[in-house]
């Protein structure tokens, strides 16, 4: 399908890419009345393509060449460097990624290159409530504070976004390598398994796809059964929600906890009074199935549970991003803003 035109291209489109290790998302996107529209994205799988400029320059010969206005793009791995020299080293993705790239491609005097954190945290003061789903009581987030992100996918991605001088700063960060703490015995003996196996025990270990698999596993060896090879994250899941395994029941449920008590070390680090985000593809795919997966109690409580910030974790909100194109949003935010 050929990318739709934005409107309002006759000032200027801004083109937005959230580049992966298989696709590539390309959407262009307009800014008009302090609001932004993004267009659905054209999805490419990078292996069709020898390098990101012969990609991008494919998409805008497909919308007709529109006139850029300004370009933002996010891939997931720290960014390297600055101005045009900036950089992404992606470890999955043969792709050299670099705001030279998209300057000289699309024209653009400031590409905006960013993690993919980064990308999605700009996105949030710019979501609706409709995209937006509530874990736990209401509460009210104080305008201007600090705001953590997190999200469960390939990996675990962390970020924050801060406020000052009239900006919105995404503060990107790799604490999904910090160290897995336990709540009780139960989770003792599993990061006991998992560093016998794996040395170092990380948030990313088990809060991630692949960490489902592994915490399965962990989960089934402690109870002396049989762990089957082939089985996904989203089998896993799909035991779960059926109720026919109470060692996917139990995997669900620890991931959910640990989450929680993981968001909730995010909140008081970076003193998220501005709310707490969960994004990545787990924890809105499980909610988008149905309930019966993610656990807003079982988060909520860990979340909070504290010692002696229990109450002021208590009022913090807490939302999980239900909105897909979530990142081309704050992509076209920052690409606007530049």
């Amino acid at each position: 399908m050929l990318p739709a035109a934005a409107s309002g291209a006759d000032e200027g489109s801004l083109l937005v890419a959230d580049i992966g290790g298989t696709n590539a998302r390309f959407a262009l996107a307009s800014a008009r009345d302090g609001r932004i529209s993004v267009a659905p994205p054209t999805i490419y799988r990078t292996a069709d393509f020898p390098a990101l400029e012969v990609a991008l320059g494919r998409f805008l010969d497909e919308a007709g060449r529109p006139r850029i206005a300004g370009v933002a793009a996010c891939a997931a791995g720290p960014v390297e460097g600055r101005g045009a020299a900036a950089h992404i080293a992606m470890t999955n993705c043969p792709w050299d990624v670099t705001a030279g790239t998209l300057s000289q491609v699309t024209g653009a005097a400031k590409p905006q290159l960013m993690n993919d954190f980064a990308a999605l945290a700009l996105a949030i003061p710019g979501l609706e409530t409709s995209e937006l789903s509530p874990v736990g009581p209401a509460r009210v987030p104080v305008a201007g504070e600090p705001v953590g992100l997190i999200g469960a996918g390939t990996g675990l991605g962390i970020a924050s976004l801060v406020f000052g001088g009239g900006r919105e700063i995404a503060v990107p960060g790799e604490g999904g390598h910090a160290d897995l703490a336990a709540g009780d015995d139960r989770e003792a003996a599993v990061i006991a398994h998992l560093r016998g196996r794996f040395g170092h025990v990380s948030a990313e270990r088990v809060l991630s796809g692949p960490g489902l698999v592994t915490l399965y596993g962990a989960l089934a060896s402690l109870s002396g059964k049989e762990t089957d090879p082939a089985l996904t994250p989203s089998g896993i899941a799909e035991r779960a929600r059926r109720g026919t395994c109470d060692i996917a029941s139990e995997t669900v449920r620890l991931f959910c906890g640990w989450l929680g008590a993981v968001a909730g070390d995010l909140a008081l680090t970076i003193g998220a009074r501005g709310g707490i985000y969960i994004g990545g593809g787990i924890v809105p795919g499980w909610l988008a199935g149905g309930p019966g997966l993610f656990s807003e109690d079982v988060f909520r409580a860990r979340f909070e549970a504290k010692g002696r910030f229990n109450a002021w974790l208590s009022r913090i909100p807490v939302h999980v991003i239900r909105r897909e194109d979530a990142a081309l949003l704050g992509l076209a935010r920052a690409a606007r803003n530049a």
